[in-house]
C-alpha cells in the first residue's frame, strides 16, 4: 500500500499529514526556513513516503508551490503532486472548532488542512479508479 505525505504549504509554516489509506493522520507544521527541504526529506525518508501531495491554490502563491514542489522531488526523489486546494486552512480551524478541539490542537491547523488535502486528493484518485 502506498504511503503519502500531504502538504499545505504556506509562507511562514508548512503542515504536514501522512496516509496509507484514505484517511490521512495529521503529523506537524514546520517552520518554512531554509531547512525546510531537508527536513521534509528526512520525514519523507524515515517515513517511507511514496507519493507527496502538495496543495496548491489559484493565486500568486501558486508559481512559488510550484517551484517548492520541483526542489521537493529534485531533493527527496520522489513524486510530488500538486492538488487544487483553497481555504483548507480556514475550513481545517473550522472542523477543528466545531469538533471542540483545544487551542493547542488549533495552533497546528496546517497539518491538519494537510490531512484535507491528502484526504480529497485520494477522494479524487480513488473515484476515478
Amino acid at each position: 500500500m502506498t504511503k503519502y505525505l500531504g502538504i499545505d504549504y504556506g509562507l511562514s509554516h508548512v503542515g504536514i499529514a501522512t496516509s496509507e489509506h484514505t484517511l490521512a493522520t495529521p503529523l506537524k507544521s514546520l517552520r518554512n526556513n531554509p531547512n525546510l527541504i531537508n527536513r521534509l526529506v528526512d520525514i519523507i525518508r524515515s517515513e517511507g513516503i511514496e507519493l507527496v501531495v502538495c496543495g496548491i491554490p489559484e493565486g500568486k502563491l501558486a508559481p512559488v508551490i510550484e517551484l517548492f514542489a520541483i526542489n521537493l522531488r529534485l531533493a527527496a526523489g520522489v513524486p510530488v503532486d500538486l492538488h487544487l486546494e483553497t481555504l483548507t486552512t480556514q475550513e481545517a480551524v473550522q472542523k477543528l472548532r466545531e469538533g471542540g478541539a483545544s487551542r493547542a490542537k488549533r495552533k497546528d491547523d496546517h497539518a491538519y488542512a494537510a490531512c484535507l488535502i491528502i484526504e480529497d486528493y485520494l477522494e479524487l484518485h480513488n473515484s476515478v479508479n
